[in-house]
């Protein structure tokens, strides 16, 4: 899958998303920004990134999972 406007030899690209993006989780707002970054990567998924103010952080639990 190729997506993102890539610079030669690049496999991520970031930029900001355009419009208002939400976050539900049973009907409710988790999560609800107008400042949100998209990452594409080669390969992958594009991935929307919150800014920590536009997410309900007492909605959500620590988990052991991590990514790099």
């Amino acid at each position: 899958m190729s997506v993102g406007p890539f610079a030669p030899g690049a496999h991520l690209h970031v930029e900001d998303c355009p419009r208002r993006v939400r976050a539900l989780f049973a009907g409710e707002a988790i999560a609800d920004s107008r400042r949100v970054k998209l990452l594409l990567e080669r390969g992958h998924r594009p991935v929307y990134y919150f800014p920590r103010a536009g997410v309900r952080m007492e909605q959500l639990a620590r988990t052991s999972h991590s990514t790099h």
